[in-house]
């Protein structure tokens, strides 16, 4: 179990590296609604993570995996599709023209005033459906899917992943409970600084964890 959550964290550190989230809860709590905004869309958030990273482990665990070499012929296969998919990704987001997420982020800051609670929780929701989040949860799906866990085990696991994952929505509400006099300027500053490079990083962050998957699943070979 141990070996699993190291294997694990890199794509949990990948995600919680996602610009897109963290510059939502920022101008969630930036706004009139910041307290009862950032919660509901923090469960939302936690609670689609954990259901794509549940189901796709789910669905993995009953894959016809045999024991001995052909177990860990199949999970290296599976690895290596899974890491041709993050690194080609991660080439073509670094290759394509730098863009910014400005105007759907501007349209979200008019509305954010007025959203009421429930359309927060769907918002945290639908954003582990963009790619990055989808491809890194079906990573670390299949990475916790494929060893032979009890389900208590399996359950932790996916929790411990998905609290890591999700750290960048998670320290700014932390942060901004406990030093609300200073909270705001350093927010208003790492959000300018993301809407900066936020291509970049997503990029570099997703060919770091696409070789790192690639390397794990060669060494079964």
């Amino acid at each position: 179990m141990l070996s699993l959550l190291i294997s694990l964290l890199p794509v949990a550190l990948a995600g919680a590296m996602s610009t897109v989230p963290a510059s939502v809860t920022i101008i969630i709590l930036l706004s009139p609604n910041a307290h009862r905004g950032a919660l509901s869309f923090l469960i939302g958030s936690l609670a689609g993570a954990a259901l794509l990273v549940g189901g796709a482990a789910l669905g993995l665990r009953f894959l016809p995996v045999r024991q001995g070499a052909d177990q860990n012929l199949q999970l290296a296969v599976v690895g290596l599709v899974v890491a041709a998919c993050v690194t080609g990704y991660a080439v073509h987001l670094l290759s394509r023209p730098r863009r910014t997420d400005s105007a759907v982020l501007g349209r979200l800051r008019t509305r954010v005033g007025s959203a009421r609670p429930w359309e927060f929780l769907i918002l945290g929701t639908a954003l582990n459906l963009r790619p990055k989040a989808i491809l890194l949860s079906l990573t670390a799906g299949a990475l916790i899917g494929l060893q032979d866990l009890r389900l208590l085990a399996g359950t932790l696991v996916v929790l411990g992943y998905v609290l890591v994952a999700q750290a960048e929505i998670l320290v700014p509400i932390v942060l901004r409970m406990r030093r609300p006099e200073h909270a705001d300027a350093m927010l208003t500053g790492l959000d300018a600084w993301m809407q900066r490079h936020s291509q970049t990083i997503t990029g570099v962050t997703l060919l770091l964890v696409g070789l790192f998957i690639a390397g794990l699943s060669v060494a079964r070979l």
